[in-house]
């Protein structure tokens, strides 16, 4: 009968810590909110650096369709860092946060999976042999000025560039592909 007493007053703490709500901790007001309703990025497959006030996304190994939050941890993502993405095969497309502002080295190399970015117009910086290899990428939009060609950045990717035709450095060739302003 003991044994049955501790057992049922535990299950009943047990259920009731679950019901309760969290403290909001966002220096706002109460909202009348339950924190766990807030909606939170999925960071399932992404690994990342906190530099003060920036992320630095360092690996990304999710598959399907992958998306990039604008915030982790309360910081900007600012940066997708050199091989990040390097030979993601899973991954079909990518979502950039308009918070980014640079594409690290071989960022998606080898992505064969990857058939179609947009580039936001806070990217300045794309590196060399970003997109090299994505063997399946057929369109890229660059919606900003157009970033410094650099090396290889979209080497053995059949891709057509888009580019928004009110933003500079787009009249002339840019990595060797076909351009096509953006409608």
């Amino acid at each position: 009968m003991r044994i049955l007493l501790i057992t049922s007053i535990c299950s009943v703490l047990i259920l009731s810590c679950e019901n309760k709500s969290s403290v909001n901790t966002n220096g706002g007001g109460d909202t009348g909110q339950n924190s766990e309703n807030e909606e939170k990025p999925d960071l399932t497959g992404l690994e990342y650096e906190v530099q003060a006030d920036l992320v630095i996304i360092t690996k990304g190994k999710g598959a399907g369709q992958v998306i990039i939050p604008e915030e982790i941890e309360g910081a900007k993502v600012s940066e997708i860092s050199n091989n990040a993405f390097f030979r993601n095969i899973q991954m079909t497309s990518v979502t950039i946060p308009d918070t980014v502002t640079s594409i690290g080295n071989n960022a998606f190399g080898g992505c064969i999976g990857l058939t179609a970015v947009t580039i936001p117009a806070s990217v300045t910086s794309v590196g060399s042999s970003a997109f090299s290899g994505c063997l399946n990428l057929k369109e890229v939009k660059f919606l900003g000025d157009a970033p410094l060609e650099t090396k290889y950045m979209f080497k053995d990717a059949p891709a057509t560039i888009y580019y928004d035709p009110s933003k500079s450095g787009w009249n002339k060739p840019f990595a060797g592909k076909v351009q096509k302003p953006i409608e």
